[in-house]
């Protein structure tokens, strides 16, 4: 979730943008569509919301007058935690088939090039997003394109095979044979021994295997419906021109129901699970994480601030340590919050032929020094890193458009971005030091992969 940690630039975002394009107004009710909220959380920024009645299909629109180009981002409420047990896998499995094409548009990635090769997608243990830019002309093909795909879509057995082998290609190699990938594997696995967060989007092989074109279309029929989707347009276009043509393609679509999964709480730990794998790789891996923060809690903006003042490579505390003395050659943290409290992670990055175990003790040793270093200037100074780090990416319609269609999924809110931001700016020196400190007293899960010549098999496999 990148995202939420460029929105503090928003404060500057408008900053060079003014012209004297005009674009018209949005309309309150237009075509099915029903205008929910405005939102304007900085000078010439509109944000509208709406919602298509009949299919429950949401709508946040971002014009932004002067613009040549256009982010049309479609983010499906539906991840990984999704799939049940013995079918993991299949929410990244249908990401490759959503490329398969449709009546319209028979070779996707001959139409995607000549749009400009701007278009991609990620699926996560929360959504499943597909984002793509493109020249403000071509929104009417485009809105065609995903129009069709999420109801529409040409899903054929032999192109279940073919993206199925795609995926098993892609889990050997990004997650078997990458010692960044196999981190994350072993971690969440470790992690969790309840919530479905501990199946990361990639699956397990067995569950692959067993996956059958049945289960895929079942799965697309299911969760690919439109009110399990926002869609995000940021960029030059006329509010009232785009919901004519949204209308045209998803007006005929209907709701599916669809049951949610059962909310299952985590149950809390103490002590430290750890476990040691050895892997054909140069140099040592450790990552340290404890159960973190869903994006609706009141202390994420403290703790992604925390995570980046300790382990950000270039201005935290670890780097300027371990980084510096040479017993890393580089360290990092994934704190950002999840839909439900996920994982919070420090990860570093051994250097030359240390090993694992003495690794994880000089790492041990450094983090007392923490809250001595920590000071009320460095938070202050964050902030104002924060502020300028993204704001180039900000004025992007591509990350606008990104920015606010995930924030929806994960809280139904496409401004949680906006108030994350505000968040930022209220934390203190205070803040920080409180969650450092319950960070300490958390349960650890911690994960060390030491260079040998024999690889461990994958946990799972």
């Amino acid at each position: 979730m990148k995202a939420l940690f460029l929105f503090p630039a928003l404060a500057a975002l408008t900053l060079g943008c003014a012209s004297t394009t005009k674009i018209g107004d949005a309309p309150k009710q237009y075509k099915g569509f029903t205008l929910e909220k405005t939102y304007e959380p900085y000078p010439e920024l509109k944000v509208f919301e709406y919602v298509h009645k009949k299919s429950g299909l949401h709508v946040v629109l971002t014009p932004r007058p002067g613009t040549e180009t256009i982010a049309y981002v479609t983010a499906f409420d539906v991840g990984s935690r999704f799939e049940e047990k013995g079918r993991t896998g299949l929410a990244h499995l249908f990401e490759h088939m959503m490329f398969r094409g449709t009546e319209s548009f028979p070779k996707p990635f001959e139409t995607i090039a000549d749009w400009g090769n701007n278009f991609n997608a990620y699926t996560s243990r929360d959504m499943t997003v597909y984002f793509g830019t493109v020249p403000a002309e071509l929104l009417p093909e485009v809105a065609k394109f995903e129009g069709e795909r999420m109801r529409q879509l040409l899903i054929t057995p032999q192109g279940f095979q073919q993206e199925r082998g795609a995926v098993v290609s892609e889990r050997k190699m990004r997650t078997e044979d990458s010692p960044s990938g196999r981190l994350s594997w072993e971690l969440y696995l470790l992690a969790f021994k309840e919530h479905p967060y501990r199946v990361g989007p990639i699956g397990f092989q067995k569950d692959l295997d067993a996956s059958s074109f049945e289960d895929a279309l079942n799965f697309y029929q299911r969760y690919y419906a439109p009110n399990r989707a926002v869609i995000s347009i940021a960029g030059g276009f006329d509010p009232k021109a785009t919901l004519d043509i949204l209308s045209k393609n998803y007006g005929a679509y209907e709701s599916v129901d669809v049951k949610e999964p059962t909310k299952v709480v985590e149950p809390p730990f103490t002590g430290i699970r750890r476990k040691v794998i050895r892997l054909k790789t140069e140099s040592a891996l450790i990552s340290d994480a404890t159960h973190g923060l869903s994006a609706d809690d009141k202390d994420a903006a403290a703790e992604v601030l925390m995570c980046v003042l300790l382990a950000d490579n270039d201005i935290g505390y670890l780097g300027n340590t371990l980084v510096e003395k040479g017993i890393a050659q580089s360290v990092g943290a994934s704190c950002s919050p999840s839909k439900e409290p996920g994982l919070s992670m420090i990860i570093i990055q051994g250097s030359g032929k240390i090993s694992a175990a003495k690794l994880e003790t000089e790492y041990g040793a450094a983090l007392s020094g923490f809250p001595k270093w920590l000071s009320k200037d460095r938070v202050e100074n964050l902030k104002l890193y924060f502020m300028g780090s993204q704001l180039a990416s900000l004025r992007e319609p591509d990350e606008l458009a990104e920015a606010f269609a995930t924030s929806y999924v994960l809280t139904k809110n496409p401004m949680m971005s906006i108030d994350f931001l505000k968040q930022i700016q209220g934390v203190t020196y205070e803040d920080v030091l409180r969650r450092f400190v319950l960070r300490a007293k958390s349960g650890k899960i911690r994960v060390l992969i030491e260079p040998s010549k024999v690889s461990d098999p994958i946990s799972g496999s």
